[in-house]
């Protein structure tokens, strides 16, 4: 019945109608498909690092919020081709109403047609457009990723790594925690990061008064105090959400009297307690980002577009304690003056925690060192090695070393005790309590006092009236002769001078050379283990390395706690290596590099001179070791690949 109310088509028409309505619907799907894939489309390439100084334009264009001006530029467009998609949806059904209404009308069935066409072919132009725009920016910017360009070099788009690195090891930057690309992270870490010269401070903490005098911590009414991030130029957030990082109220921030390592502390965990969730740290370079204390930007040259680095956070909060796993001297031994006080942890521990300077009976008292029963030599207490070891130096010259460098040294013939304090525990052990941004005692990145006597919890300093008892402490005795034997290396990996032996390693081969003493572990930095490489220029911003040491027995294991150690190894990790790739005139050979500077000492301040060896240390007439042989002369220094 309902039939005879619209008009009776001619003979095959039904057969058209029925086509028409299929082609309609076809329309229709998609363009619901086009506007879908609008919005699945990545904006992440509006999201890249642009000089902060943009958000005082968005901010005086009406635009201020909590995002940066790139991801508010992103956000718009992504609304912009969202609305495009709504207007060829309501094209579409447009169309399909004048085609189902047409009544065998030709010209109307047209009409429909042309403006879905239209309309599709208006989207294809649009996502095209964006399409292409995205991709030539992302070229641009080297985020093509993968391997190379088309005719196999390995260095096309950056060899897919990412830029913003190479300032860790070439650059400013020494060391930092968590290790780039690390996983595993406890949600409540600390992020540490180590320059090479003292930074400027208001550019690190938000609103920070040095009043003029950088180097006279005594005057800063801030130091003590909880204080926070500069957001604007110290960005965390998680991996691809930077209008997500941390406000400054939302991370607070502690720094070394040198101020060359700050310790920034989130307020809330990082992560997720049921998901693991990748963060990014990334630290603006230029003039409107971090700067050294003359003003000048931090990062420069091949290096001004900062640094970043990516790690994951786990699912777990840490607490667990830090624990010592080995000192130097060995407890009860009797060592040279010119010893160094070293103590090795079995994890990261804060910098400022550990860290110090102590002069005429005030300073730094984390960790006390005694001579003679009552007077504590004046001095330096300094972390390196990955933030794992302590060592204190005093400021009491006794001599030079192989290389013209100063040695100094503890009271002669002098009986040495060392203590080193846990923290006075928080309401929540194995917590720390703290006040303002600082602890009383050694405490881990993630807060947790010291674990003096092993036993796996937190029971605070000796000084505490009750529970007290992870303070750790050794004695040992000065002897009244420096000890100024030079070290020499036993062994490298690879092996130094065997070229047939020194190709075809793996691309994350880790470089590594043996001495035959332990080494003072704030010596083994990217300034004397340095790797050289012949990549081209751009790729400076993408090869990063740092330096470790690990102390070690006669054996060649790592030295626990009673054990003697004999030795001492240096390793260095990198990024990624590039393989050699092609034949014949179109061959390209990376070469890597390894150098290791006569600034590396050993445990009594002692150079190599520059490059001794096993081979050479027998031989006693010429004083200088060049490549495994004995020479009068000094050694050539080290030359740059090309």
């Amino acid at each position: 019945m309902f039939g005879s109310l619209l008009p009776m088509p001619s003979d095959g028409s039904v057969k058209s109608t029925s086509r028409s309505r299929t082609a309609v619907i076809f329309a229709v799907v998609i363009a619901v498909f086009f506007c879908v894939s609008l919005f699945a489309i990545p904006s992440a390439v509006f999201a890249q690092t642009v000089d902060p100084g943009l958000n005082q334009v968005g901010a005086a264009s009406g635009l201020e919020t909590d995002a940066d001006l790139p991801t508010i530029i992103g956000r718009i467009i992504n609304i912009f081709l969202g609305f495009m998609g709504i207007v060829l949806l309501l094209i579409v059904i447009y169309a399909g109403y004048l085609w189902m209404t047409a009544g065998g009308d030709a010209d109307q069935v047209e009409k429909a047609k042309k403006w879905i066409r239209n309309g599709i072919i208006g989207l294809i132009i649009i996502v095209s457009s964006y399409a292409i725009t995205a991709f030539v920016i992302s070229m641009l910017a080297g985020e093509g990723g993968g391997g190379g360009s088309g005719s196999g070099d390995p260095f096309g788009n950056n060899g897919g790594f990412p830029g913003s690195a190479g300032s860790l090891g070439a650059g400013i930057v020494e060391s930092h925690i968590p290790g780039r690309d690390a996983t595993g992270v406890p949600r409540n870490t600390g992020i540490v990061i180590t320059f090479k010269e003292p930074i400027k401070l208001s550019t690190v903490i938000a609103g920070y008064n040095d009043n003029g005098t950088p180097s006279n911590l005594a005057d800063d009414a801030d130091r003590a105090t909880t204080i926070g991030i500069n957001a604007d130029i110290i960005k965390v957030y998680p991996t691809g959400q930077r209008d997500r990082a941390l406000s400054t109220t939302e991370a607070r921030v502690s720094f070394t009297d040198d101020r060359q390592t700050f310790v920034i502390r989130p307020v809330q965990y990082l992560g997720s307690p049921t998901t693991d969730t990748d963060y990014t740290v990334e630290f603006v370079g230029g003039l409107n980002g971090l700067r050294l204390e003359d003003n000048s930007a931090a990062f420069g040259g091949s290096f001004s577009s900062g640094y970043r680095w990516q790690f994951q956070v786990s699912t777990l909060v840490d607490n667990t304690p830090p624990r010592v796993t080995s000192v130097i001297p060995n407890d009860g031994g009797s060592y040279a003056p010119n010893v160094i006080v070293q103590m090795q942890f079995n994890e990261a521990v804060d910098p400022v925690s550990a860290s110090g300077m102590f002069s005429n009976g005030s300073g730094f008292t984390n960790v006390q060192v005694t001579a003679g029963g009552s007077t504590r030599p004046n001095g330096s207490f300094k972390l390196s090695n990955q933030y794992r070891t302590l060592e204190f130096v005093t400021d009491q010259s006794c001599g030079t070393n192989s290389c013209g460098a100063t040695i100094y040294c503890l009271p002669v013939s002098s009986a040495i005790a060392v203590v080193a304090k846990a923290a006075t525990l928080s309401d929540n052990p194995p917590m720390a309590a703290v006040s303002g941004s600082l602890y009383d005692g050694i405490v881990d990145l993630a807060g947790n006092s010291l674990d003096g006597n092993g036993d796996n919890q937190a029971q605070g300093s000796e000084s505490d009236a009750v529970t007290g008892n992870d303070d750790y402490g050794w004695t040992f005795q000065t002897t009244d002769r420096p000890n100024l034997e030079a070290p020499v290396i036993q062994s490298t990996n690879p092996r130094a001078g065997d070229a047939a032996n020194s190709s075809n390693l793996s691309v994350d081969a880790r470089i590594d050379a043996t001495f035959n003493s332990p080494l003072r572990a704030s010596s083994v930095n990217s300034d004397e283990v340095v790797m050289q490489t012949n990549e081209p220029a751009r790729m400076a911003d993408t090869f990063w390395w740092t330096a470790s040491y690990e102390p070690l027995t006669a054996g060649g294991s790592v030295a626990g706690v009673g054990d003697t150690a004999t030795q001492g190894k240096v390793s260095i990790d990198h990024r990624l290596f590039i393989s050699a790739t092609g034949t014949g005139s179109t061959a390209i050979v990376p070469v890597y590099q390894p150098v290791l500077n006569s600034g590396i000492q050993n445990i009594y301040q002692n150079c190599y001179v520059p490059a001794a060896s096993v081979s050479c240390a027998a031989n006693t007439t010429n004083p200088n070791c060049c490549d495994g042989r004995p020479q009068a002369g000094g050694c050539a220094a080290p030359t740059r690949l090309p």
